[in-house]
């Protein structure tokens, strides 16, 4: 099990020095170690240098727990997997949402028909779908990505990779067919590569940076340009022990977002993440009615009517979200976002 820990691991860090080199460091074994790289240093440098809804499923799946080849393990590389098309799913949603209000982008018919059933109960079927579907809208239309290598990576190759999920997750990862303890075996050894390939795809995430946004103050001093003090957790961590930062800045930010940036030093370039992801640790649990609030960041899964439901990142059991003081703005931006690009 070492040596498939080692692969996944080695692989997916080779992929992330392509466009970090800086990490390329820590591929120089120290000489009193025989010339041995400690994987495990290099398994925590990806968590650390991916966003976190990515980042905790490899923490989980790199964890003691997962070193057998059972059933637990299984699902948690299809965990690993869907949570993966799920963030960037929403990264191109977001990205979609603001081109085509801007004018910039065309939704294709074939996006906007079927937009709205499955963007409102999501599976892993429906990132699949949406991904596809933006990626071949940009190239067709020759848009740039916000995260530019998307369009290098994100090839015919890529999407085949990603639609192998959709029957396997259907059947095994619903528990609809009995596996045998051989079959397991196989399926791990099989997935984790599948899961390699992808997050070798995916692996240019890292140069960006996934921050929430606590807090922002004006400063606008007499006959100058008003300065933006904006104070942003950093979502990229080997924990949940998220670092806070300040950035004074003439660029300013939405409030209570969640967003990927290009550098924490500015807010020139930035893409808004929320609502399709958001992060309640700056909620104030002042009244009864919050006390059920668990401080997360947490993933748009469904919305029922005008009931939105997410999943967390670290709280693992359904929370009920709807006395969130933003609640209503959330509602409102979802069904926003759901008629642009439907049409």
């Amino acid at each position: 099990m070492a040596v498939i820990n080692e692969n996944l691991i080695r692989s997916t860090f080779d992929a992330m020095v392509k466009y970090r080199p800086a990490l390329a460091k820590y591929l120089i074994a120290d000489d009193d170690e025989d010339e041995i790289v400690d994987h495990r240093i290099l398994g925590d440098l990806i968590i650390k240098n991916l966003p976190w809804p990515i980042g905790v499923e490899l923490r989980r799946l790199f964890s003691g727990s997962m070193r057998e080849l059972d059933r637990m393990r299984l699902d948690q590389i299809f965990k690993t997997i869907e949570r993966t098309m799920q963030f960037i799913s929403f990264a191109m949603l977001s990205q979609a949402w603001h081109d085509i209000s801007k004018g910039k982008l065309q939704p294709p018919d074939s996006l906007k028909g079927d937009f709205q059933n499955r963007f409102s109960v999501l599976s892993m079927g429906n990132y699949s779908w949406m991904i596809r579907g933006l990626g071949n809208a940009y190239e067709s239309q020759n848009l740039e990505w916000f995260m530019v290598e998307m369009s290098e990576c994100f090839d015919k190759k890529f999407y085949a990779a990603l639609d192998f999920w959709v029957p396997e997750r259907n059947e095994i990862g619903h528990y609809q067919i009995n596996l045998t303890q051989e079959d397991i075996e196989k399926r791990c050894v099989e997935y984790e590569e599948k899961l390699m390939l992808i997050l070798q795809s995916i692996a240019f995430i890292s140069k960006y940076k996934l921050v929430s946004v606590r807090e922002i103050r004006v400063n606008k001093p007499k006959n100058k340009e008003a300065v933006f003090h904006h104070v942003i957790d950093l979502l990229n961590s080997s924990d949940s022990d998220f670092k806070a930062q300040e950035i004074d800045d003439a660029g300013f930010s939405d409030s209570k977002s969640v967003l990927l940036m290009k550098s924490v030093k500015s807010f020139e370039e930035y893409l808004n993440l929320s609502p399709l992801i958001i992060d309640t640790s700056s909620e104030i649990i002042d009244t009864k009615e919050k006390f059920d609030i668990k401080k997360d960041i947490f993933l748009y899964t469904k919305l029922r009517g005008d009931h939105l439901m997410y999943v967390g990142t670290e709280v693992t059991e359904k929370c009920d979200l709807r006395s969130l003081s933003n609640y209503a703005n959330l509602v409102e931006e979802i069904q926003a976002l759901m008629k642009t690009i439907a049409g």
